[in-house]
């Protein structure tokens, strides 16, 4: 700080004003006293639970080490981080850090089979979800890592785990199981605050590209993963060509050293329009819509063209009826008749060893006659609900218990989607009670539920499954399921005929009405907002 002069024009000598310069070099200096004392607070305060991954040297080679910079709270993906379940694992403080080999817990019986033809993963932020149940699954991914940088990219990454505990849990898995695959997830949801730009190399910005794809892969080498699980989504069609050339470099990066290169897709259904075509302005050819999902994230997502740099291709077969969203409504999250119609599009264009479909673990409540928002369910919440009143359906034939409830003047929150539930029946369980004077229905995960849509995917011999996600509240009665699944001692599952394969992938086009059908002007707002 300057030293304070008496200023020349002031027609008194005993008073003492600060010149222009002087005052702004100690608005200067304060703002800096500040800016330091509050990153020293912020550090301290948040335990160092996340570090932002760069190379001290932007030319540095792939082997060099990584160096914790700052400190910044990762995004997650959804469901959000207030509905996932908390447990006493899931900070990186110096206190667990120094402990977490002194409580491992002790090894299992036995180990996921790394010799079966279907796979079980998992994505997880819930560290003691991880050690406890590490045995039941063949590749884990632990859900740690993000892009640094909001509306632009500098190709460094942040980590919710310290650098000890990054070194310090992979040790704890391999102890825990052998066998299992650590492939931990770099995710990144494209929102009004947050972009995926010159990571891909947007804007020309190449460099920056090549310096994201080297830091991963030392991450990759420099804790001894096998591989990294890319999950970029909700991206603007623009983006498309440039995530493609992103992702096929990467994998040779990574199948360089020898290790596993994975990616989480967005789920599409076939469509039954022919020659539809996206022009999407940046791109050097129009996006061929042969699928129905037509809006940001699914455009980006060509499974064709990713299977074939990919070893694991994660379809996100969740979120059918999101709790954000009016439309459509209540109602399962990822029911088998759905289930199906994603396989029909995946097989056409991935290989059947590298097919996984993610499956939710959790589902949602929902209000039914009043003004309420949609909450996340998980296994202590079922405890919760079946503890009083109510009534439990599985399978759900949602018309029929409307119906027989004689409801549909009454439940309009749900009845004015009837339409979209014709003729089936969930196999995912539902609790229907009422609180607060409002009623409402519950759709939820259970191993019943699990089971029947295992059977689903081993019977079209998909290559395996990913849990979004494993928590400690999850059912503890699908990990008796997935016991004896990952040994092999299932019984086995009749494959789909061949007849049937092709008339899942080449269904008999249904025949259009004489009419029209009429929508109303909301759902044809919506529709446009779609396209």
């Amino acid at each position: 700080m300057s030293e304070i002069q008496p200023d020349p024009n002031s027609s008194s000598s005993s008073k003492k004003t600060l010149s222009v310069g002087t005052k702004y070099t100690f608005l200067f200096a304060s703002w800096v006293f500040l800016s330091a004392f509050s990153f020293y607070l912020g550090m301290n305060l948040m335990g160092k639970d996340a570090e932002v991954v760069a190379f001290k040297n932007v030319s540095a080679s792939v082997g060099q080490t990584v160096e914790a910079v700052t400190s910044e709270t990762p995004e997650m993906k959804i469901p959000e981080k207030s509905d996932v379940p908390s447990s006493e694992g899931n900070t990186t403080s110096k206190e667990e850090v120094r402990s977490v080999m002194d409580d491992v817990p002790p090894p299992s019986d036995f180990v996921a089979d790394d010799g079966v033809s279907f796979r079980a993963s998992a994505w997880s932020t819930d560290w003691t979800a991880m050690r406890k149940t590490v045995h039941l699954y063949n590749e884990i991914h632990p859900f740690i890592y993000t892009l640094r940088g909001g509306l632009s990219n500098n190709g460094e990454l942040i980590s919710s785990w310290s650098q000890t505990a990054r070194k310090e849990r992979v040790q704890e898995l391999r102890l825990l199981n052998p066998k299992v695959k650590i492939i931990p997830t770099i995710f990144r949801w494209e929102n009004p605050k947050e972009k995926i730009q010159e990571d891909i190399g947007m804007g020309g910005r190449t460099d920056i590209r090549d310096k994201h794809i080297q830091i991963i892969v030392n991450e990759v080498m420099t804790y001894g993963y096998d591989g990294i699980d890319i999950d970029y989504e909700g991206m603007s069609c623009d983006k498309k060509e440039k995530f493609e050339e992103f992702f096929a470099l990467l994998a040779k990066e990574i199948h360089k050293k020898g290790k596993l290169i994975s990616v989480a897709v967005h789920p599409k259904t076939p469509s039954e329009k022919k020659g539809k075509e996206l022009a999407c302005r940046g791109l050097s050819k129009p996006i061929q819509l042969d699928f129905r999902e037509n809006w940001r994230g699914p455009t980006t997502h060509d499974y064709s063209f990713l299977a074939k740099h990919a070893d694991r291709v994660k379809i996100m077969a969740y979120e059918l009826h999101p709790r954000k969203y009016h439309n459509p409504g209540p109602g399962p999250q990822a029911p088998n008749v759905w289930l199906k119609e994603i396989i029909a599009y995946a097989k056409k264009r991935v290989p059947t060893s590298k097919l996984y479909m993610a499956i939710p673990t959790y589902g949602y409540d929902w209000a039914l006659n009043c003004k309420s928002s949609a909450k996340a369910v998980y296994h202590s919440d079922v405890l919760r609900i079946r503890a009083g009143a109510h009534k439990k359906h599985q399978p759900t034939d949602i018309n029929q218990i409307i119906a027989s409830e004689n409801k549909v003047a009454n439940w309009k929150n749900l009845s004015k989607f009837s339409d979209i539930h014709k003729n089936r029946a969930y196999e995912d369980p539902t609790l229907w009670y009422t609180s607060g004077g409002c009623d409402r229905v519950a759709f939820y995960m259970n191993r019943k539920a699990f089971e029947e849509k295992m059977s689903l995917l081993r019977k079209y011999d998909l290559g395996g499954f990913s849990f979004w996600q494993l928590v400690t509240d999850n059912d503890p009665e699908i990990n008796d399921y997935l016991s004896l699944l990952v040994q092999g001692k299932l019984p086995p599952i009749a494959k789909v005929s061949e007849a049937e394969m092709n008339e899942l992938m080449n269904p008999t086009p249904k025949p259009l009405p004489d009419e029209p059908i009429k929508i109303s002007k909301a759902k044809e707002k919506t529709l446009k907002r779609q396209l």
